[in-house]
C-alpha cells in the first residue's frame, strides 16, 4: 500500500466535514481504490448526508463543487447538486466561498468552473462567464489572488489555472504585464525547487509546492 494511503486508512472513520470527506474521496480515486469500502468506511455515503434537499453540500459553494467532483469520481448521481452551484454565480461572473451575493474570489470562482464542468456543463454561458471573470481579474503581474486587489499568491495562480484549463481556456494565452499566470508561478521557483507563497513570504513551502 501507498504510504499516502496507509496514512489515510486509519484517519478515514474519523472524518466527518464536508470538505475532508470530498477530498479523501479525491484521493482514494486518483489512487484506485474505493471510497464506497477503503479503510472500512463508505464516504459517498457519508458526503450525501451533506446534501441538501436544493442540491447543495452543507448550503456552500465551496463544498458542493468540491462534493460534485468526489461524487463524479465516485461514479455517484450528482442530484441536484450542479444546479445549485450554477445559481450561485454572481452578476459579475465568479462565486463566492458561501454562495451568490458575496465577494466573488478567483480560488471559489475556479472551483465552480471545476464543478460545473464535470458535471457536463463546460459549454455552458455560467461557466463562460466565470472564465471571463478570471481573465479579467488576473493581478498586474500576471498572477491571481484570493480576492480582487490583493497581492498575487501561488496558491490561487494555480486554481486559477485549473478553472480556465476546464473551461477551455488557454492560461498561456491569459497574459497581464507581459506575463501568463504560469510565467508568474515560474518567478516565485526558488533555487531548490520549492514555490514561495508570493513576493514577500515563503510560508508553508511544502504545501505551496505541492
Amino acid at each position: 500500500m501507498p504510504p499516502g494511503l496507509a496514512y489515510l486508512k486509519p484517519a478515514i472513520k474519523k472524518l466527518t466535514d464536508a470538505g475532508d470527506i470530498e477530498r479523501t474521496i479525491l484521493v482514494e480515486g486518483a489512487a484506485g481504490v474505493s471510497p464506497r469500502s477503503f479503510g472500512g468506511r463508505n464516504l459517498v455515503t457519508a458526503l450525501l448526508r451533506h446534501r441538501h434537499s436544493d442540491g447543495s453540500i452543507d448550503g456552500l459553494v465551496n463544498r458542493t463543487a468540491f462534493g460534485i467532483l468526489a461524487l463524479k469520481v465516485a461514479h455517484a448521481s450528482l442530484g441536484k447538486s450542479p444546479a445549485w452551484l450554477a445559481s450561485q454565480a454572481n452578476r459579475d461572473g465568479g462565486f463566492n466561498f458561501a454562495g451568490r451575493g458575496g465577494a466573488s474570489g478567483s480560488d471559489d470562482t475556479a472551483s465552480a468552473i471545476e464543478g460545473l464542468v464535470a458535471a457536463g456543463r463546460r459549454t455552458s454561458r455560467t461557466v463562460k462567464n466565470a472564465a471571463a471573470f478570471l481573465v479579467r481579474t488576473q493581478g498586474s503581474d500576471g498572477g491571481y489572488a484570493l480576492t480582487k486587489g490583493a497581492p498575487s499568491n501561488a496558491q490561487s495562480t494555480p486554481f486559477a489555472i485549473q478553472g480556465l484549463l476546464a473551461a477551455g481556456r488557454d492560461p498561456r494565452k491569459v497574459v497581464r504585464g507581459g506575463r501568463s499566470p504560469l510565467g508568474y508561478l515560474r518567478s516565485l521557483t526558488a533555487p531548490n525547487g520549492s514555490v514561495r507563497y508570493s513576493r514577500t513570504s515563503a510560508q508553508t513551502p511544502v504545501w505551496v509546492t505541492a
